[in-house]
């Protein structure tokens, strides 16, 4: 991850992969967002403004939001400070674990755009109403793993309704560092299990290996590697939550034929050996 930048984990506030808030300026939260020193998340943190306006710093750029805009934030986003003293809004924050990837590609383009997505009334209502029953659902959960299947089809369903209006709304032409950023990060699902070395994404991208390293690292604060790794992490966390695989057989479908130095990769990265995350999510 970025070096001498705070990583705030989902997992400190919420059991399940993500949470939805609803905050006002009176909310306790809502305090503490507004104090936030620089950091990032290792989850998406979707923002709806209903009411007035507020802001907040994203990659060193002040991304305003008033009534009907919606904001985006994707992991490895240096972000402080979201000011919502003066509105009331909707916040989803979720674990890239639950998004399914064409809804996650989209998030990850509209989050480098440095600008919020407008909504209609019809829309605002509707993910209102779905948010609203989300946070319900939420509140109703009291068998972590047997809600897990209805959790994540209904965050998709926000999702649906959020996506298309993301690509009808955007505003802004890509810049090349951008575009280059979204086609090695939508390469990562299909060769990462085979193909771990930047160079190889490089060079199917027509592209210096140097170069490379140069647009990601300005487009999302991390490196290339990180992001490789990031992808065999969320492979290997989907592949311990819903598969009965043994670690050495999911290390192996993974590309490694040590399956003890995929172990250690994974306990670094999570600060839990692959057993402990999957006993972890089934308690």
């Amino acid at each position: 991850m970025t070096r001498n930048i705070p990583i705030r984990y989902l997992n400190e506030d919420s059991a399940f992969d993500s949470e939805v808030l609803h905050l006002n300026p009176m909310s306790e939260r809502a305090n503490k967002l507004d104090g936030y020193a620089d950091h990032i998340d290792d989850c998406y943190t979707i923002i709806l403004v209903t009411k007035g306006y507020g802001s907040a710093d994203i990659d060193f750029h002040t991304v305003p939001m008033s009534e009907g805009q919606l904001g985006i934030i994707a992991p490895g986003q240096i972000h402080s400070n979201i000011r919502i003293k003066e509105c009331e809004l909707w916040m989803l924050r979720l674990s890239p674990e639950m998004i399914e990837d064409d809804y996650r590609y989209l998030l990850d383009e509209y989050s480098m755009t440095e600008s919020p997505v407008v909504l209609t009334e019809d829309t605002t209502v509707i993910l209102c109403e779905a948010l609203e029953f989300l946070s319900k659902l939420f509140a109703s959960m009291n068998d972590r793993q047997s809600m897990k299947s209805v959790l994540f089809n209904m965050l998709n369903v926000v999702l649906g309704i959020i996506t298309p209006k993301i690509v009808n709304g955007r505003t802004r032409s890509r810049r090349r560092s951008t575009e280059l950023t979204v086609k090695f990060k939508r390469m990562l699902p299909q060769f990462v299990r085979h193909q771990k070395r930047p160079s190889f994404y490089a060079n199917e991208l027509c592209i210096s290996e140097v170069y490379l390293n140069e647009v990601v690292k300005k487009s999302t604060g991390m490196t290339p590697s990180e992001w490789i790794n990031i992808a065999i992490l969320l492979d290997a966390k989907r592949m311990l939550r819903l598969t009965a695989l043994t670690v050495k057989e999911i290390a192996h479908e993974l590309g490694f034929e040590d399956h003890a130095y995929f172990s250690r990769l994974f306990k670094k990265n999570t600060s839990m050996t692959p057993l402990e995350f999957r006993n972890a999510i089934l308690e």
